[in-house]
């Protein structure tokens, strides 16, 4: 008999139990694809020791037990250096143009370049992937994430012919095909139980920030303060532009989340069971962009910190809810702030279609007010017959704009998580900072014309 439809609790851990059902096959099919990986990296590495193997892959362990849909992977590239003498730097004096791509300044926080000081220059004159900057007051030259993307797309074709020739692939593998692009990514196809999956081969510099950023440089000040609960030593940088490295958040993001629920909470539950329910129900639009697994990650930080208490990942359900509201607002700004670098737009990735927000918030909104019809797994689990209704008030404090930030804190989304019956929390001073908030919105909704 299943559980009662008043039982909301039931519907979400029901569905979780599915979800982890279906788990552990899907994970033993992407570790198939992995040793196939490890293969050609292992033959690449052979012919360039500066690209190394990652065989522990600690990152992708940790997103197996919480990702539920595998159709695309990444795999890392470490680098190997042997310069600790190497610089990390937001500007460039001498703008420059290689291979007929012309360089351009980039104002956008989180890009950087790699650069070589001037008394380490003889050490890279004649590197392949080393740029000389003859007349630049800041720098001898960068190390150039453009010609170490074309250099390891070469590697890589060498050795898929060189494993095949050796018997030591299997014909259909692997499709390199998309390696004869152009452009910053290195792609992969591989053969996979129903569908071929798409891996992104990605060059790393490990611990890039905490060797070469250096104390006391001004670049720290571009990080918040919420890097210090996972320190700069678990920052990398990766190929953003040909120009241009890019910060790294997976490893500073894994620390933050692998102890999230030592309290016996439900933070990571609820990020999984949301990784599902975004894979199934809220597709985008075709040719746009819908919600990645990395983007619901910085929203549950970012839950995380609006709610601290312990109290309020007591429950599934209400855990489930303290992203929701999250979600649902940055969907709204059409802005999710990097947890790290809180001028980073996560919606705005390069390379990637435009984001469809009106579709997928219109879909987070009706799991908010039904979560039960996307909770459903067979059609003998009856539906309720009420919903939660999401009344005009909660849609206009949703629509809230916010340029100096009054609305993203905890009293705003408490408010929220009180309309949907999922607050539940004796705090007395959130409590009041809510009731605070409650009648400042009540009167600014009021005054735009919507009863409460």
């Amino acid at each position: 008999m299943w559980l009662s439809n008043r039982d909301s609790l039931g519907w979400y851990q029901r569905y979780l139990l599915g979800i982890k059902a279906h788990q552990d096959m899907k994970v033993i099919e992407i570790q198939k694809c992995e040793d196939i990986l490890f293969t050609i990296l292992d033959r690449v590495q052979q012919q360039d020791n500066r690209f190394q193997v990652d065989y522990s892959r600690e990152l992708a362990c940790f997103e197996y037990t919480l990702r539920t849909e595998f159709d695309e992977l990444d795999m890392e590239v470490p680098l190997w250096f042997n310069d600790m003498s190497l610089r990390i730097e937001e500007s460039c004096d001498t703008p420059y143009t290689i291979d007929g791509i012309t360089h351009q300044t980039l104002t956008r926080k989180g890009y950087v370049y790699l650069a070589v000081p001037k008394e380490s220059e003889s050490k890279w004159l004649g590197s392949d992937i080393f740029h000389w900057l003859s007349k630049s007051s800041q720098c001898s030259g960068h190390i150039v994430p453009g010609k170490i993307i074309n250099i390891l797309k070469e590697l890589l074709k060498g050795a898929i012919v060189y494993c095949e020739q050796n018997f030591l692939l299997k014909p259909g593998d692997v499709d390199a095909s998309l390696l004869n692009f152009d452009g910053p990514r290195i792609t992969l196809l591989l053969r996979n139980l129903i569908k071929p999956l798409r891996v992104n081969i990605i060059p790393i510099v490990r611990r890039a920030v905490e060797k070469y950023l250096g104390n006391g440089n001004q670049n720290e000040k571009i990080f918040s303060e919420s890097i210090k609960q996972a320190t700069l030593m678990n920052i990398d940088i990766s190929n953003g532009t040909y120009y241009h490295w890019r910060f790294c958040f997976e490893r500073p993001i894994k620390k933050l989340l692998e102890e999230a629920d030592a309290d016996g909470g439900h933070r990571l539950d609820s990020l999984c069971l949301l990784d599902r329910i975004k894979s199934d129900h809220w597709l985008p639009e075709k040719h746009k962009r819908g919600l990645t697994f990395k983007q619901l990650q910085m929203v549950l930080l970012w839950a995380m910190k609006f709610f601290p208490s312990s109290e309020d990942w007591v429950d599934l359900e209400s855990s489930v809810y303290r992203i929701l509201v999250v979600l649902l607002r940055c969907l709204v700004l059409r802005n999710l702030p990097n947890y790290f670098v809180h001028e980073i737009n996560i919606f705005h990735e390069d390379y990637q279609p435009q984001f469809d927000f009106q579709t997928v918030y219109k879909k987070v909104e009706e799991f908010a007010s039904f979560p039960e019809k996307c909770l459903q797994i067979h059609l003998t689990h009856l539906l309720p017959t009420q919903t939660r209704h999401i009344d005009s008030y909660v849609k206009m404090l949703l629509q809230i704009q916010d340029a100096e930030g009054l609305y993203w804190n905890t009293a705003y989304f408490d408010i929220i998580l009180n309309k949907f019956q999922v607050y539940h929390v004796q705090d007395p001073d959130r409590i009041g900072a809510m009731q605070l908030m409650w009648s400042k919105t009540t009167k600014l909704v009021t005054d735009e014309g919507c009863s409460s």
